[in-house]
């Protein structure tokens, strides 16, 4: 039957939230941007039939050479493979276009993980999610770095750290930090000899406390300054009555697993599958 592949506009909005709500393969993980942000962009796309729209895709690039795929949605008795290999290549045409030298993407639950693989992307590792359902935290040695709210003058330091402190996929540059600084409750910085050498920020949904981000520059790790900062970032969310507490880390992260396990949390059994490419072919 007849398909058309074609940019998505503001226009399909609602047609797009239908996929999403009342369908049962969509996955949309947006953080600090809305859905509208994205449409009219040359990162989001949608295949109709006959008219109506049938599959979305989004992709997004900031301060990266490596784009998330955050929106994926398929109208049900679809084939997903065969729809998103229908968009792939003008996803990845825009994308480069942008400067994106490799895309990666969630796959929590598995109907995307096909989709995935037919289109020659693979296992990059798995993201895992931790629970803290108690209010202890463990005694802590003094602190070499002082702790502070963050600045938005803060912003291109806290970058800095990020970019030590993790491999590109995982970067969170200015325009993710600025969003993030505008939006979250709780965003601190750990600072020494006037330098920002780590951070975190906490996020609420309804009272449901997450710690979206902890980063501790690699010249400076090994001093508990990790530990304090999450320990400030605890005490926020506990004194608020946030529960549960929630974190994520690469399921391959031992190191700070067993720091999160001092402070009580323990895997809740979840992962989500992140899965990459390379842009281009060759």
């Amino acid at each position: 039957m007849w398909l058309h592949v074609r940019p998505a506009t503001r226009a399909d909005r609602t047609a797009i939230l239908g996929l999403i709500r009342s369908h049962r393969r969509s996955q949309m993980a947006l953080d600090w941007w809305s859905l509208e942000e994205w449409l009219d962009s040359p990162h989001a796309w949608v295949v109709e039939r006959v008219g109506q729209v049938v599959a979305f895709w989004l992709g997004i690039l900031a301060d990266s050479p490596v784009a998330w795929l955050r929106g994926a949605a398929v109208a049900d008795g679809e084939d997903a493979s065969a729809l998103f290999r229908q968009i792939w290549p003008h996803l990845a045409d825009a994308l480069a276009a942008q400067g994106a030298e490799a895309v990666v993407g969630m796959a929590d639950g598995a109907w995307l993980e096909p989709v995935y693989e037919a289109l020659g992307f693979t296992l990059r590792t798995r993201v895992i999610t931790l629970r803290k359902e108690d209010r202890r935290l463990p005694a802590l040695p003094p602190a070499s770095a002082r702790i502070r709210p963050a600045l938005f003058s803060d912003i291109p330091r806290i970058a800095e750290v990020d970019r030590q402190a993790f491999e590109p996929m995982w970067w969170y540059g200015p325009t993710i930090l600025t969003r993030a600084w505008r939006q979250v409750p709780h965003f601190l910085v750990a600072e020494e000899a006037g330098g920002i050498v780590g951070y975190t920020f906490a996020d609420l949904y309804g009272m449901h406390g997450h710690i979206v981000r902890l980063a501790v520059h690699p010249a400076h790790q090994g001093r508990a300054i990790g530990a304090h900062l999450l320990a400030e970032s605890l005490r926020y969310l506990i004194d608020l009555g946030a529960f549960p507490i929630t974190l994520n880390t690469q399921i391959e992260n031992q190191a700070s697993q067993a720091l999160y396990r001092r402070f009580g949390f323990r895997p809740t059994g979840h992962e989500v599958a992140i899965w990459g490419r390379p842009v281009k072919d060759g």
